[in-house]
């Protein structure tokens, strides 16, 4: 048991009952996947680091992101960017794989680059990578549960790193859902994403004030 609540096996149980009761091989799978390729790994709060792929599932199942996909993206959302596994690698079908290269990051870092081309780099691939996720309804679902998660534990994470989730949220993510919330593809995730977006906002708020990052710029 941690701080905030989480234990890793008391989420796994959880899962695994939801998986066997409503049959989703498939779903079990990714979970067993996952659990595997993130041992040993740690979230910067020192947790370990499968906490999050499975709260993320978990979430998504209450809010009704429970389809097979839904889940199995849930809990292979780090995996490529973690991992060193490259989506079209995942054993599992080309939704889910789709899903998961829309959630990952990937910067195209030289030698020689200075601190400001990388930093440059980051900006354009977060820009372009957000520009992109709106088109996938199922990677942005799990992408705001995804920092729902990462902004409510915020407060254990090192100064830098609140810092970089506001901003992001603010600057990219939160967009995004309001962008989507107008779409006729999102219809059906509407009231999930609004649910998320409110909350979103208001813990991004918080965190903006107590930690004096302005979110003018």
């Amino acid at each position: 048991m941690y701080q905030y609540g989480y234990d890793e096996h008391a989420l796994r149980r959880r899962l695994e009952k939801y998986f066997k009761d409503h049959k989703m091989t498939e779903a079990q799978r990714a979970l067993e996947y996952a659990w595997e390729k993130h041992e040993g790994q740690k979230r910067l709060n020192g947790q370990p680091f499968i906490v999050h792929p499975l709260f993320v599932a978990n979430f998504g199942i209450a809010l009704g992101a429970d389809t097979e996909d839904q889940i199995c993206i849930a809990l292979l959302h780090d995996v490529c960017e973690d991992c060193g596994v490259e989506p079209e690698q995942l054993p599992f079908n080309q939704n889910v794989q789709r899903g998961v290269k829309h959630l990952t990051f990937v910067y195209d870092f030289k030698d020689n680059d200075t601190e400001a081309e990388k930093k440059y780099k980051k900006v354009v691939t977060k820009t372009l990578t957000y520009a992109h996720l709106i088109e996938y309804p199922d990677a942005l679902v799990c992408k705001a549960i995804d920092r729902y998660h990462n902004l409510t534990t915020a407060e254990e994470l090192p100064e830098a790193n609140i810092v970089k989730n506001v901003l992001e949220t603010h600057r990219w993510l939160l967009p995004a859902i309001h962008s989507a919330l107008d779409l006729e593809k999102y219809k059906k995730y509407h009231k999930m994403l609004y649910v998320l977006s409110v909350g979103l906002c208001a813990i991004n708020d918080h965190l903006a004030l107590t930690h004096n990052i302005s979110l003018m710029s």
